[in-house]
Parts: C-alpha cells; structure tokens; sequence
C-alpha cells in the first residue's frame, strides 16, 4: 500500500491543515493538523463524489460554521487535484 499523496493545505484559524489521500480511492480524504505542534491526524472527509460528502472528526468538537468550512475547503483541495 502506498502513502496517501499529499494534495493541499488551508488554513482555518490558527491551524494549518493539510489533506491527503490515495490515486485509487478518490472518494476519501485525509485531515492533519500539520500546525501548531504536534501534528495530529484529524479526521476525513467521504463519499467526496456524492451530493452530501461528510466529515468525520476523530477527536475535535468544532462548531457547525467551522465543520462546514473545513468541507468545503477540503473540496476545494480535492477538486482542484483532480483537475
């Protein structure tokens, strides 16, 4: 099995978040908080090819307004890698 490829990063709020995920499995991606120390694996977001992908947290509780732009910047992310 190989490495997730690391396709972008954003910001929301003071952490910096990076997305990755696999050529073959294009409807899951990965969320790391890569800043501020210690890097931490977040979460994902699935089924990315539907009309309702979801994020699933491990262990963080954001607020509605922040889940959803974390989605859509993880969209965002994973749209353009695809172009």
């Amino acid at each position: 099995m190989s490495e997730p490829k690391i396709l972008g990063q954003f910001q929301l709020e003071h952490r910096t978040i990076q997305v990755s995920g696999d050529d073959g499995n294009t409807g899951t991606v990965w969320l790391r908080r890569v800043h501020p120390d210690p890097p931490m694996a977040l979460g994902c977001v699935v089924e990315l090819d539907s009309s309702t992908p979801r994020l699933r947290l491990y262990r963080a509780e954001w607020p509605d307004a922040l889940r959803d732009q974390a989605k859509e910047q993880t969209l965002a992310i994973w749209r353009s890698a695809r172009a």
